[in-house]
C-alpha cells in the first residue's frame, strides 16, 4: 500500500540574483515566483526561464541583462521546496532578463543557462601522453571548467582504454569532451558529469517514485522514453537512479530507471493558487529496465 503525502506542504523558495552592480539579490515570498527548469543528460546547457511578480523599480534595473552582452558571467541560483526544506533547483548562469508591465503587475523575467557561460566561453590546451587512461583524460579536461567557469567536476565513470599516442587536445572544452565522451557528458545545478549510458548517480535523498510520493496519472511511454509527472519534487536530479513503482502501469515498466531528464514548472506564491509539477524521463527501450551501474 502506498504512503501517505505528507511532506509537500508549503512550497516556499529562494532565488539570488547577481546584479549589475556585483551584489546579489536575494527575493523571496511573498514576492511571486513563475519558473519553468528542463534539466537533462544530454551534452548541452539546461535552461531555466524564471518570471518574478513586482520588483521594486531598482531591482527590475539592477537585473536587467542584454543578451549580446555574453561576455560577463551573472550568477542566478533558484533554491526551492517545501517550509524550510529548499534543495537547488537551478544554478547557472543568465542569459537575459528584462522587465516589462502586464496589466497592474510588473514582471521580471529572466532566461538563463546552466553551464551556458562555460559553453559559450571555454577553451582547452591540453597535452596528453600516450597510455594515459581515456577516463584520467576526461576528468582533467571537465577539472579544467572549475576555476574560471563556475563549473565543478563531478562523478566521472568508467570509460574504456587508453591512448595508442601522444595528444594534445585544444579547442572549445564543451567540443573536446563531446568528443571523448561520445556525448555522454552533462552539466546539472553547476557540476559536470561524465558517465555511460548505464552508469548513474545515488541520490539517498529521492529513491522512490510511487503514489505516496506524488505520482500523478500513469507513466507514459513514448517510442524508447518513458515520462510521468509528479507533484514538484525538487530533490531529483538528472542521471540519478530510481524506482518507480505504479499501480497502474503495465508490461513489466516498474522497475529502477537512469533519470534522463528532469523539467520543474509551476508557481510559488502566497497571494495565488498555482500548481507546481515535476516531469520525469528516462530511457526505456525495447526491453523495459535496463540494467544499471550506481557509481
Amino acid at each position: 500500500m502506498a504512503t501517505v503525502i505528507n511532506d509537500k506542504f508549503g512550497r516556499n523558495y529562494v532565488l539570488l540574483v547577481e546584479a549589475s552592480d556585483g551584489e546579489t539579490i536575494s527575493i523571496q515570498p511573498p514576492f511571486t515566483i513563475e519558473f519553468d527548469i528542463t534539466r537533462n543528460t544530454l551534452s548541452s546547457a539546461n535552461i531555466c526561464s524564471i518570471r518574478i511578480y513586482n520588483l521594486s523599480l531598482l531591482n527590475r534595473q539592477r537585473i536587467e541583462f542584454n543578451i549580446y552582452d555574453q561576455g560577463k558571467f551573472r550568477l542566478v541560483r533558484l533554491m526551492a521546496g517545501y517550509g524550510n526544506n529548499l534543495p537547488i533547483i537551478f544554478n547557472g548562469n543568465i542569459n537575459q532578463a528584462w522587465s516589462v508591465r502586464e496589466g497592474t503587475n510588473f514582471i521580471t523575467q529572466i532566461e538563463s543557462f546552466d553551464g551556458g557561460y562555460a559553453v559559450n566561453n571555454a577553451k582547452i590546451n591540453l597535452p596528453a601522453k600516450k597510455g594515459t587512461p581515456y577516463a584520467i583524460v576526461i576528468a582533467q579536461v571537465a577539472a579544467s571548467l572549475q576555476e574560471n567557469y563556475n563549473v565543478s567536476p563531478g562523478l566521472i565513470g568508467d570509460y574504456p582504454g587508453v591512448l595508442m599516442k601522444d595528444e594534445t587536445y585544444s579547442g572549445s572544452t564543451l567540443e573536446v569532451l563531446s568528443q571523448l565522451t561520445h556525448r555522454t557528458f552533462f552539466i546539472d545545478n553547476g557540476t559536470i558529469y561524465c558517465l555511460l549510458d548505464n552508469e548513474c548517480i545515488i541520490n539517498p535523498s529521492f529513491t522512490l517514485v510511487d503514489a505516496g510520493a506524488g505520482l500523478l496519472g500513469t507513466p507514459v511511454r513514448e517510442q524508447k522514453i518513458l515520462t510521468f509527472d509528479v507533484l514538484f519534487e525538487p530533490r531529483v536530479i538528472a542521471g540519478q537512479i530510481i524506482q518507480l513503482q505504479s499501480a497502474t502501469a503495465v508490461n513489466g515498466i516498474n522497475g529502477n530507471y537512469k533519470v534522463t531528464g528532469v523539467k520543474h514548472r509551476g508557481m510559488i506564491s502566497q497571494a495565488v493558487c498555482g500548481d507546481a509539477i515535476t516531469t520525469l524521463s528516462m530511457f526505456l527501450g525495447d526491453k523495459g529496465p535496463q540494467s544499471l551501474r550506481p557509481i
